[in-house]
């Protein structure tokens, strides 16, 4: 899945219009999520499998900083990350 496609797949209802999924709808999330986490790809489009784990990561926690949670309970969410990427997390 693209990292759009990631960030938007917990809350599809918000994206979806009669039914089908609006890409610009995701993509206008997931700008806005890659924007505000430092998510290092050329675009929203980029498969999330050929990001590195730091980013890959940011992809994760994006998905569901989208649905603007009250509250949010991470386990370890910077594990096997590198330094860089556990900073900016």
């Amino acid at each position: 899945l693209s990292i759009a496609q990631n960030i938007s797949l917990p809350n599809l209802p918000a994206h979806a219009r009669r039914l089908l999924v609006s890409a610009r709808a995701e993509a206008v999330t997931a700008e806005k999520q890659k924007r505000n986490l430092g998510i290092k790809a050329p675009s929203v489009a980029t498969r999330t499998g050929t990001l590195s784990g730091g980013n890959q990561q940011k992809v994760v926690l994006a998905k569901w900083l989208a649905m603007s949670p009250k509250v949010m309970i991470l386990d370890e969410p910077t594990r096997g990350i590198d330094i860089g990427a556990k900073a900016e997390i």
